[in-house]
């Protein structure tokens, strides 16, 4: 999670006319109302059926599941500018699945459910809410060598209810399909540390997440701290830091993976796929260890940076990897137009590119096609963090690594030679109709079948769908 500040906009007027609930208990949402509001602890199994306010930080329990119905539309509160550290209620409206708790969250193509800002159409911008956030326990990674921590926006004040991790890596915190999450990764409980838009906190590969948009996060639009959660068929659109955010160990697969930017983010590096480990790169693992296949990464096509810092830093580009760090990436389009590089790897992870395809402890890069802008379009960082400063930024030999014939990169020279359609799918002529390695027939699992390369194949359109929106407020 980056350190930016997103301006929290005033509370608007909360109408409802649901039943007063203490911190407590949370009581039956009321049948006859309009709009109904969950506060507090859920703590009996509860079913949403209507438009209904996310008041403040919410708490699902464990052994409790909160049911939202197709078709309905969770409003986030925008809270008070500074985090109110003692009245829940009063902070941004953010959902809390603890360890044991569930969501049930299973929209359709015609009838997705919407998470969005309480604020009037119009009137919507990144980080108005805090956004959903699910712990689980399966492992995770820290450098102190613990098996479970506190979500980082949160430990300001220790609580429990935040607490994720441990030894189940089958854990289930729920089903969410065929949702849109907007306007959400803000401030919540204490200043310069955001919530995501989507949060996995060592979540199992029980739990399923497809078919899911995360638009206008005012952070990274899905950031996965451990676990091992897969997840398909996901758009992160347009977020105000990461694409995708691999933290503490999180060892999941992901197919069908969208991450799509018409400006560069924030200025304190940002990327459509971050992999870490943790801050101090530890060696001892269980590292960082995404499988990504299929996925579509689109940069902007005119550069409009926020603005570089005092240093020259400078905004890294379209896939990172550092802090020991391992990444598996195949089948992909990375079509980097004005980020300024492709692919950057640190110290920690260069000795790691593989020089052929392997599955081994080692980053796998191969069957991708690449476009980039840049004279250094893969290069070696010389620090781990990041932005990645100019002036010291060199190839290093990483390209060579990576044009190897074994691995089956490639690269074109601009955005129109991928020969895309309007919903990204492959054209006649498009390069992204072959050179894929398909898994299935290799007997992995998880993975669906195909040859073709990027999110979107001839055969499954998903992003031509009325569930997807990519209204700006």
């Amino acid at each position: 999670m980056k350190k930016i500040l997103i301006a929290a906009v005033g509370l608007a007027a909360i109408v409802s006319s649901c039943k007063k609930n203490d911190l407590s208990v949370q009581k039956e949402l009321v049948v006859n109302s309009l709009v109904d509001t969950l506060k507090g602890e859920i703590t009996v199994n509860t079913t949403v059926t209507k438009k209904t306010i996310l008041l403040g930080i919410v708490y699902v329990k464990n052994g409790v599941t909160l049911t939202v119905n197709p078709g309905v539309t969770i409003l986030g509160s925008t809270g008070p500018v500074i985090p109110d550290t003692t009245d829940i209620t009063n902070n941004k409206g953010t959902l809390c699945i603890e360890k044991g708790g569930k969501l049930i969250a299973n929209g359709t193509a015609s009838s997705p459910i919407i998470w969005t800002s309480e604020n009037a159409v119009g009137s919507r911008h990144y980080g108005d809410w805090g956004g959903v956030i699910l712990y689980g326990k399966a492992p995770i990674h820290r450098a102190n060598g613990a098996s479970t921590g506190l979500f980082e926006a949160f430990d300001y004040k220790p609580d429990e209810r935040n607490r994720y991790g441990g030894t189940d890596s089958l854990d289930n915190s729920g089903s969410v399909t065929y949702n849109r999450f907007e306007f959400d990764g803000g401030v919540v409980y204490q200043i310069n540390k955001e919530v995501n838009g989507f949060t996995f906190c060592g979540v199992g590969a029980g739990t399923v997440f497809n078919h899911n948009e995360i638009a206008w996060a005012g952070d990274d639009a899905v950031e996965f701290f451990g676990g091992t959660i897969n997840i398909d068929h996901v758009l992160a659109y347009e977020p105000h830091d990461d694409n995708f955010d691999l933290d503490e160990g999180y060892h999941g697969k992901q197919q069908f993976i969208i991450g799509y930017q018409t400006v560069n983010c924030d200025n304190s590096g940002s990327h459509f796929i971050e992999s870490d480990n943790d801050a101090s790169a530890t060696a001892v693992g269980p590292h960082t260890n995404a499988f990504i296949v299929n996925a579509t990464f689109i940069g902007p096509s005119v550069a409009k940076n926020f603005g570089s810092n005092a240093n020259g830093f400078y905004y890294d580009g379209a896939v990172f990897v550092r802090r020991n760090s391992r990444l598996t990436l195949l089948n992909s389009l990375i079509i980097a137009q004005q980020e300024p590089f492709a692919v950057v790897t640190t110290p920690t992870t260069y000795p790691l590119v593989a020089n052929s395809p392997s599955l081994s402890d080692s980053i796998l890069i191969a069957y991708n096609i690449f476009q980039t802008n840049s004279a250094n379009p893969v290069v070696k960082s010389p620090i781990e963090g990041n932005p990645v400063p100019l002036a010291t930024t060199t190839d290093n030999g990483l390209l060579g690594k990576l044009g190897g014939p074994a691995n089956g990169n490639s690269a074109v020279g601009a955005f129109g030679d991928f020969k895309l359609g309007g919903a990204l799918q492959p054209l006649a002529g498009s390069p992204a109709l072959s050179g894929g390695q398909n898994l299935a027939a290799l007997g992995l699992p998880f993975f669906a079948g195909t040859t073709q390369r990027g999110a979107v194949r001839t055969n499954d359109i998903w992003t031509n769908s009325p569930w997807i929106s990519i209204a700006n407020n």
